[in-house]
């Protein structure tokens, strides 16, 4: 079976979103995450996407807010926002996680606040005893607004989110 576009074509980019969530839940760990990063989002009509138009320079922060729309995206802020820091291996999953975004998603990655961008750095390359502290400054300062004021409100409605 193909999944086809309009014109005949095969659509990469569709398989390309289930491989990122995919992708995404298997270095969460898979279970409820990637079931939560699976969940289908709705779709706008074709005659709604056709009036919207662009906004022409987009806020770094507005940039960060539509990452964190993707589901696969959401995931990996769950992951941050939710995830114990007590268990072990919390620091080396969440030094890879930042590893994924920056290396093998750079477009996502550049869609990130600056500030977001660094600190998913300094966790990528932070020696394996640092990884939990700095994955628990990403977490604080997503809360505490460091990555502007959308990335703030997603990130409170997960931490008072009961899932």
């Amino acid at each position: 079976m193909q999944s086809t576009s309009v014109n005949g074509k095969r659509s990469t980019a569709g398989r390309a979103a289930v491989v990122s969530v995919l992708a995404a839940g298997l270095l969460l760990g898979g279970g409820t995450v990637a079931a939560n990063a699976a969940t289908p989002t709705p779709t706008p009509s074709t005659s709604s996407t056709a009036s919207a138009a662009p906004s022409p320079s987009p806020s770094r922060e507005g940039l960060g807010a539509r990452f964190f729309a993707h589901p696969a995206a959401h995931a990996v802020l769950r992951f941050f926002i939710k995830g114990d820091s007590s268990k072990t291996g919390y620091g080396e999953r969440a030094a890879k996680l930042a590893g994924f975004i920056l290396d093998k998603r750079p477009h996502w990655a550049a869609r990130l606040p600056e500030a977001l961008q660094a600190d998913l750095k300094t966790l990528r390359d932070a020696a394996k005893d640092d990884q939990t502290a700095v994955a628990t400054k990403i977490k604080e300062s997503a809360l505490n607004g460091g990555y502007g004021e959308r990335i703030q409100k997603a990130a409170q409605k997960l931490q008072a989110s009961g899932s």
